[in-house]
């Protein structure tokens, strides 16, 4: 793993991917002759560097073939494929928030920041996998049962 100001050293690519637009690039996994790597962007928050981490060893996991890459009109997302994409999108996160956790937290009906908080994600990755957890419908049953 190296952060891109370690995998370069190139004045203009960091200026322009660290300070001038760095949402434009997240992360890569990488492969030479001694096996993979990712990079990743140092500029992004702790709980976004977490996120593009687990996204991209969650290619590794599901074993996608590394190849050309993709982008989308805009330059917006690119990657393997958009399926390969969501799929490590998933896998990625439930590496972070594990399913249990989230539905867990949502049946007790406590907020997402305090999931976020528990495994240094952000709000928008917690609320995610608390939504997706089945949790808050188990509640929503629950809390109907009880009269309230």
């Amino acid at each position: 793993m190296l952060s891109l100001d370690q995998a370069t050293s190139d004045p203009a690519t960091l200026q322009r991917l660290t300070v001038d637009a760095p949402e434009l690039w997240s992360a890569a996994v990488v492969r030479d002759q001694l096996g993979h790597c990712v990079i990743y962007n140092h500029a992004h928050s702790a709980p976004r560097i977490r996120s593009d981490l687990a996204h991209e060893v969650a290619h590794l996991i599901a074993e996608h073939r590394l190849d050309v890459a993709w982008m989308e009109p805009g330059g917006k997302k690119c990657g393997a494929s958009p399926a390969h994409e969501k799929e490590a999108a998933e896998l990625g996160a439930a590496l972070l928030v594990p399913a249990a956790a989230a539905k867990t937290h949502a049946v007790y009906g406590r907020q997402p920041e305090t999931l976020a908080a528990k495994f240094g994600v952000s709000l928008e990755m917690a609320t995610w996998r608390i939504g997706i957890s089945g949790g808050p419908k188990i509640r929503e049953r629950w809390l109907a049962k009880q009269g309230r």
